[in-house]
């Protein structure tokens, strides 16, 4: 394997604070942050185990296991990455959360019904389906979001399948994909001990695909790397300076 150029040996070997590595696609970001996990575990005596590794897309997770194989042999499997509605997920199943998750074809059907429950022909199940999951990834509860249309026909409308969406999925003790990241941010934002359980725990996270972020994917991030705990690191990388800086 190539070795890294001064650079990215700069961007791996960074120890304790917060980093952001910024370069165009395909110049190797992935692997330096693989190998930075690497050198953390072997020159750093960092425990795998407190190392946390997030993308956000299934693919990309795989890739990252895969090359961290060759960097850390039989000790990659200590050392967890996944996506962050993965890690959500297993957050709130530690826990004790009871759910099952809502998605695909039944998720499309769940909203056909709410849409026939609530007798709605002006708005489309790809439209309600869509600005709800936009509500909730800026963190927009359904009062905000029913005080923000006011007035408006559609958005008044679209307010009211949001809130039974919701209250269906509750009593049926379901969650779709973006309720996994909001219910892990309530839980950390309401519930300090638990947060800094997670934050104790991971003391170097490690984000690819930064510029992918949205408002809760981002104060979940936040909230990892708010312990008061000595040490420990958040490494971000991604292509676009203005997404990570903003």
């Amino acid at each position: 394997m190539p070795e890294l150029n001064k650079e990215q040996e700069e961007a791996a070997s960074f120890i304790d604070g917060i980093c952001a590595v910024i370069a165009v696609p395909g110049s190797g970001k992935t692997r330096t942050m693989m190998e930075r996990i690497g050198k953390l575990v072997k020159l750093h005596d960092v425990a795998p185990e407190s190392i946390l590794g997030l993308t956000f897309t299934r693919n990309a997770a795989e890739e990252m296991r895969s090359r961290l194989i060759p960097v850390l042999g039989d000790q990659a499997s200590r050392v967890m990455l996944s996506t962050l509605h993965s890690f959500c997920y297993w957050v709130l199943k530690c826990e004790g959360r009871v759910f099952e998750i809502l998605s695909g074809k039944e998720q499309l059907i769940f909203m056909r019904n709410i849409l026939k429950q609530l007798r709605i022909k002006n708005v489309s199940l790809g439209m309600a389906l869509n600005e709800i999951s936009l509500a909730k990834n800026n963190l927009i509860t359904v009062d905000e979001f029913r005080d923000l249309y006011e007035g408006d026909k559609i958005g008044s409308r679209i307010s009211e399948i949001y809130e039974t969406y919701d209250w269906e999925k509750t009593k049926k003790f379901l969650l779709d994909f973006d309720d996994l990241l909001l219910e892990v941010y309530k839980l950390f934002s309401s519930n300090p001990a638990i947060k800094d359980k997670y934050s104790e725990r991971f003391q170097h996270v490690l984000v690819d695909e930064f510029q992918d972020t949205n408002p809760v994917q981002l104060e979940l991030l936040r909230s990892l790397i708010s312990s008061d705990v000595e040490g420990g690191s958040l490494w971000v990388c991604g292509d676009d300076w203005q997404s990570i800086y903003s």
